[in-house]
């Protein structure tokens, strides 16, 4: 998945917007590791997963747009990675969701129009924006140059995300749109991967449907990537196949509960009950698939993991497991 056209990045003020997700964190983790950037801070609600060695971590409320915008203006970033991005029910819910996002990005937003100076954006999107594909073309794998036309929540929010920056970013300033498929990893809070780890997974019997991935790790090398190298414009970042539901339970040796199309909110019901809501998004892609495709072919960056690999890895993350506490009678050596 290439990123686009090399720039020498100098010695840049770097601030990293959602520092505390699990990408958060460890994308910053490796741009630390880049001397160039010589000043890191980090803008989250939670603080990093990880331990940061030279980032500066500030905590900003959604809610609080005037604090946000305080903190950006005042630490004069030449570059911003922006992932302030909650997926419906990866760590909120769907509208806990959606208000948190939009109030990061009206933030986001309300700040670029006071920075002198910028140079670089990084925005984290994703291939929700496509929507579903075509009836008439199955398994379409749109690239950047398709419209963007979100049919779930979450591409609706990604969408409305890249429609603000996109007005509001510095007529100077390079803007890279990551547009990420489904991120899984171990620490990643996933719809889709909670939902592939129950042992009983619903499907539409009828798809074929094909979807795509991407590993956290190789998430978080194109957003270094893009930082630290300025391709101007969208870039889809998805592993290189694609693979039907049915394979992935095959995988994972899971059992399937097929689904018909008018019984898809009993089964979201059910498996909200198991411990994996099903958001609309996630339904869509275990119905009509999720693919995409880039166009940008100016620099030789590939994903290290097939789907196949990241589904793979997904299964082999030890269950959780429930210890029970000691007897009052016992003792403990």
């Amino acid at each position: 998945m290439p990123l686009g056209n090399l720039t020498t990045v100098g010695e840049q003020r770097l601030l990293v917007i959602g520092v505390g997700s699990e990408l958060g964190s460890l994308t910053t983790t490796l741009l630390e590791a880049d001397a160039r950037f010589t000043d890191i801070v980090g803008i989250d609600v939670h603080p990093p997963r990880r331990r940061l060695r030279r980032t500066e971590y500030l905590r900003v409320e959604h809610a609080d747009t005037s604090e946000f915008v305080r903190r950006v203006v005042g630490h004069r970033p030449d570059v911003i990675v922006h992932l302030g991005v909650w997926e419906p029910h990866a760590r909120l819910g769907t509208d806990a969701a959606r208000i948190a996002t939009g109030a990061y990005a009206r933030g986001l937003c309300e700040a670029l129009v006071r920075l002198d100076g910028l140079s670089r954006l990084v925005v984290r999107s994703g291939i929700e924006v496509y929507g579903a594909p075509p009836q008439d073309i199955p398994n379409a794998a749109p690239n950047e140059s398709a419209v963007v036309s979100p049919t779930s929540t979450y591409g609706h929010m990604l969408a409305s995300l890249e429609a603000m920056v996109a007005d509001s970013a510095p007529a100077t300033a390079t803007v890279t749109t990551l547009r990420l498929a489904p991120v899984i990893g171990a620490h990643v809070p996933s719809p889709l991967g909670r939902l592939f780890r129950l042992p009983v997974v619903p499907i539409d019997p009828l798809s074929r449907a094909t979807f795509q991935v991407v590993a956290d790790d190789d998430a978080a090398r194109a957003v270094v990537h893009a930082a630290t190298h300025g391709h101007h414009g969208a870039v889809n970042v998805a592993a290189v196949d694609a693979i039907t539901v049915a394979s992935a339970m095959r995988l994972g040796r899971r059992l399937v509960a097929p689904v018909l199309p008018q019984a898809w909110l009993l089964a979201a019901s059910l498996t909200m009950l198991a411990g994996a809501p099903l958001p609309d998004h996630v339904r869509e892609l275990l119905r009509h698939g999720r693919n995409a495709s880039t166009q940008v072919h100016d620099i030789g960056y590939q994903p290290m993991h097939t789907t196949s690999d990241v589904i793979a890895r997904l299964y082999s993350w030890p269950s959780v497991v429930r210890i029970a506490p000691n007897h009052p009678t016992e003792r403990v050596a």
